[in-house]
């Protein structure tokens, strides 16, 4: 004799049910979506000329000392210096000559 107490919904095993597997499923792609949101939040940001870590705000290495963020020329906003153009006036960040290098 075993016992069913627990495994069973109305007299039918739970892993059976297609309702048992929908609820798994839910779970899971809910636990996917957690897992993935907590790594963006906190994906760490590195210096592009001595990859030492480094915070979102910051504006120069506090390490080597290479500007992260810099000045638009056209509208004065502050844009990362990774960027080709600036979001708020569409101006060119870098210059022919300095990507020709």
């Amino acid at each position: 004799m075993h016992c069913t107490w627990g495994y069973t919904w109305y007299g039918q095993y739970l892993y059976h049910s297609w309702l048992f597997w929908l609820m798994v499923l839910v779970v899971a792609v809910i636990a996917v979506v957690f897992v993935l949101n907590y790594l963006r939040k906190n994906r760490q940001l590195h210096c592009s000329g001595c990859h030492s870590p480094v915070e979102a705000v910051y504006l120069r290495c506090p390490e080597c000392g290479q500007d992260l963020k810099g000045h638009c020329q056209g509208c004065h906003h502050i844009v990362d210096m990774s960027w080709q153009c600036c979001p708020n006036c569409n101006e060119l960040l870098h210059s022919e000559a300095v990507k020709n290098q």
